[in-house]
Order: C-alpha cells, then structure tokens, then sequence
C-alpha cells in the first residue's frame, strides 16, 4: 500500500525524527519545507517538534528520538518521568544507550554508553530505567551531600524504591563520583550488620536498658493507634530511631512533629535518635538512660 506523502498532521506525534517521518510518508523536501516555513522545529539533529510549545515531556521524547535504539531516560529525568514528587525534571537529560549505539552528547542531551544491561520500568511513558538506578545515576552529577541526601530521602520516602536497591545500584554503578551516595546511605543504616531498630535493641539489652517494648502498638484516648520502635510502658515512654535523618521540606518537618504531638498530647515522652547515633555506642546508652531517668524522676514527683 502506498503511504501518502501528505499525512495528517494531527496524527503526527509531537516529536518526531528525521527516520520516522520518512517511514511516515515524508520526503526530504517535504520535510525540509516543514522546517523552512516554521510547522516544524528541529530541536535536536534529525529531531523535529511539530507543535506549538514544547513541554518537558516533549524534551524527554525529543533526547530519546534523538538517542535512537536501545535508549532509556535516567537520572532526574527518568525520576521526574517517574512522577517522583518534588523532583523537577532537568535542563539536561541524561540518556543511557548500550555499547551496539554510537550516538553522542549533543546539545542538552547528555548520552552515556553502558555496558550493563539497561532494565527498562515498565510503565507507561518515556522510555525509563528503574527508579534505584535512575537516583544513582542523578547522584553522581550532584556536587553537595545535602543534595543527595535529599534527593535520597525523597525518592525512598515516596516508596520510588528502597534503601536494598540503591545500595545494589551503588555497588553495581561506577564509583567515581558516589562518595556522597555512599555515605548517605550509611548515615540512614544501610551496611550496618543489622536494621538499626535490631542493632539499637542489642546496645541497650547489653547495658541493661530492658523492660522495652519493640514496635508497639499504641491505642490513643482518640481511639487512634500510633506504632513506635521501643516503647517502656510503666515510663508512658517511647524512643524512635528515624529511618531517615534528613527532611527536605516543611511538610517533612510538620509530619514528624505532629506525629510527635499526638504522643505527647496524651502524655508520652518520646525522644528521636539516628542511625548515627548507633555509632557511639556509650553515648547513645548514656543519653537514653538519662532520659529514662529523668522520665522516671517526673513520674514518682508528678510531673508527668
């Protein structure tokens, strides 16, 4: 069947290449006229824009067209296609493409050739990488802690993937560059020889801190129930060991202390410690059987 040399435009998708449209029934000169008087863009080689405003969305399509076969998004831009939330998709995609394509960086496209086999999500969208290896990718190009570890925090604490595949991903991903994803993983417990909530139990059985309670349910007068990491119940007193230290935004900040407020409200003591804080070990002891102490001086003065 002979394709039409003029198809409709509006069953033209958005972005499209120089192959595609000529598959399409497009012959040069009709394409170049399309570029000449303007129906069309070319944002990238052999890559053209056939709407009115180009949309981040369009950006990631035009860097996957331009990358050509075998190509996926990663970095913040797969996690931005990812729907991760508070993750703005970049002024540069990162696109990976296995050793058999030989296309460049051009432009604000960076493509990097991988050896290792690229395991696309499988969701609807751009053509991506798994969450975990896309935040490994992007943590690489960040130049601060603070921004890995935020960009950490969020994707793990938006359930994009957990702590396991990252770790996976840093080991597996090249190691220039991932110093600041190393240690942010072991600032939140990752390499530890157990969870922290396990390592914390064992440091204060072994100083005699017992009469604990692990994830205990607690019934409020509300009738709402609240699970803390060790609760001692004749104290009315509960320790949390974050499993993330860092909060990236009020909203993070306003979680956590609301969930604090309800306990207090009813009147818990309840204290927060890091997974850090496990590495001083006497004193991550010292400070929590001076807050039982104390908790237990209130009580018998009724303070509490």
């Amino acid at each position: 069947m002979r394709l039409d040399p003029f198809p409709d435009p509006d069953a033209l998708p958005r972005v499209i290449g120089r192959a595609d449209a000529l598959r399409r029934g497009f012959s040069r000169h009709a394409i170049d006229h399309r570029l000449s008087t303007g129906q069309w863009d070319r944002v990238l080689p052999r890559t053209y824009f056939t709407g009115e405003t180009m949309s981040d969305l369009d950006r990631c399509r035009a860097a996957l067209a331009f990358a050509g076969s075998g190509a996926a998004l990663s970095g913040t831009a797969a996690l931005w296609a990812a729907q991760v939330r508070r993750v703005p998709c970049p002024q540069r995609v990162l696109i990976l493409v296995p050793p058999s394509n030989r296309t460049r960086s051009r432009d604000w496209v960076q493509v990097r050739c991988t050896f290792r086999p690229i395991t696309v999500a499988r969701w609807s969208g751009p053509r991506r990488v798994e969450p975990a290896r896309a935040t490994a990718d992007a943590c690489l190009a960040l130049r601060r802690l603070d921004d890995v570890r935020t960009l950490v925090a969020r994707v793990v604490q938006d359930g994009g993937c957990r702590l396991d595949e990252l770790a996976g991903e840093l080991e597996a991903g090249p190691r220039r560059g991932s110093a600041f994803l190393r240690q942010a993983l072991a600032e939140v417990g990752w390499g530890a020889a157990s969870a922290p909530e396990a390592e914390a139990a064992t440091i204060l059985r072994r100083a005699g801190l017992t009469g604990f309670e692990q994830n205990a349910t607690l019934v409020l007068p509300d009738g709402s129930t609240r699970v803390v990491d060790f609760y001692w119940p004749g104290l009315r007193a509960c320790l949390e060991i974050d499993s993330v230290e860092w909060h990236f935004d009020q909203r993070d900040w306003a979680g956590t202390w609301d969930r604090h407020l309800d306990l207090t409200t009813f009147g818990y003591s309840v204290i927060h410690r890091p997974p850090s804080a496990l590495r001083d070990r006497a004193r991550f002891v010292s400070d929590v059987r001076a807050w039982l102490g104390g908790r237990e001086r209130d009580l018998r003065r009724g303070l509490a």
